[in-house]
């Protein structure tokens, strides 16, 4: 079994004492997990705060007291498994992650479906201790090499804030000459989203709720920025920028609090994909609208490692520029979550060891 350097036999992390509010983030000790025959042991570098956590904090997901939450990681492989083959090509390689570890061999991952894997090890922070610690256990199947010139925060950012716009807008089949509305534009997947769709040749429509927000997004290469419009200043929008019929695709990722009005400023045969709800519950789908206008609506969950490996080669080229992170150490995890919830941040908060 590989080992780069001395690993302690403890670490530092940040657990759930209960559900609620960001108090409930607090720092304790647990023992260092080690790999099993075929995995990783990375040390965590960096690790985002995405709305994902801020939902399992507040105990609508699945987290318990007790939790590790984070699912958005980066760090440095620092021991492989004693039957991994190829040992060599891991050990002291910067990574960043896949949320979730799939098994390989189920019927999903033999058709490369892997988000879809449920036999694996799973997602971070609700079937595995996750990234608000100093070491995780990962795998080949979810782990991307990341080059030197690409920091730590930036790769905690590429698969999840940055790769589920790219699957999400791959899922639409979004192109040149298409008119994209980003819904929830501001956070740490909206901001990737626009410049994801702006780089696929498409006009973007930026939605969010903070004016202050508007800049940063326009800076981004969004076409249009409107504050919580009504359907028919969305519509206006959109027919301003040459589709008087609607938007060709809407990346939906707030769900509740802008579904309808988003479903409504969709073109004849426009696909809404519906990619995060933050607050879970039912959405109002217009049985009508979809059928008369022939709409399609598609959920898309987070990247997987092709997605990955695709952010890495984009951001590695130029093409695209993550936005810049606001980071905090671990033992502020709560200011971390804090920032998020009262939108302070435009892009993505990132917590360090």
């Amino acid at each position: 079994m590989g080992a780069a350097g001395t690993i302690p036999t403890e670490m530092r992390v940040i657990e759930l004492d209960g559900t609620g509010g960001p108090d409930v983030l607090v720092p304790a000790t647990r023992p260092v997990p080690r790999p099993a025959a075929s995995q990783l042991l990375v040390r965590v570098t960096a690790c985002g705060v995405c709305g994902h956590d801020l939902l399992a904090r507040r105990g609508v997901l699945s987290a318990a007291r007790g939790s590790v939450i984070g699912h958005e990681i980066a760090g440095e492989v620092v021991e492989v498994g004693a039957e991994l083959p190829e040992p060599a090509a891991w050990l002291g390689r910067r990574v960043a992650l896949v949320q979730r570890i799939p098994c390989g061999d189920c019927p999903e991952c033999t058709a490369q479906l892997t988000t879809l894997c449920r036999v694996g090890p799973g997602f971070y922070g609700e079937d595995l201790p996750g990234g608000y610690a100093e070491y995780v256990l990962a795998s080949p199947l979810n782990a991307v090499p990341i080059p030197e010139d690409v920091d730590d925060a930036t790769g905690a950012m590429l698969s999840c804030a940055v790769g589920t716009g790219l699957r999400a807008l791959r899922r639409a089949g979004t192109g040149p000459g298409d008119i994209v509305i980003v819904t929830g534009a501001g956070g740490g997947v909206g901001v990737h989203s626009v410049a994801l769709a702006k780089h696929l040749g498409a006009t973007v429509v930026a939605v969010t709720s903070s004016a202050a927000k508007e800049e940063a997004l326009l800076r981004l290469g969004a076409d249009a920025v409107l504050v919580s419009p009504n359907a028919r200043a969305l519509r206006g929008c959109v027919s301003d920028l040459g589709k008087p019929r609607g938007a060709d695709v809407v990346v939906e990722l707030t769900g509740g609090p802008t579904f309808p009005v988003a479903l409504r400023s969709l073109a004849p045969r426009g696909r809404l994909v519906l990619v995060g709800n933050t607050e879970p519950a039912a959405l109002p789908l217009h049985p009508g609208l979809t059928i008369l206008k022939e709409l399609c609506v598609y959920g898309s969950a987070h990247a997987d490692r092709g997605d990955l490996a695709e952010i890495v080669d984009l951001v590695e080229s130029g093409a695209i520029t993550p936005v810049p992170a606001r980071v905090w150490p671990l033992h502020e995890a709560a200011l971390a979550h804090d920032a998020v919830e009262r939108r302070q941040v435009t892009g993505r908060a990132v917590i360090v060891p």
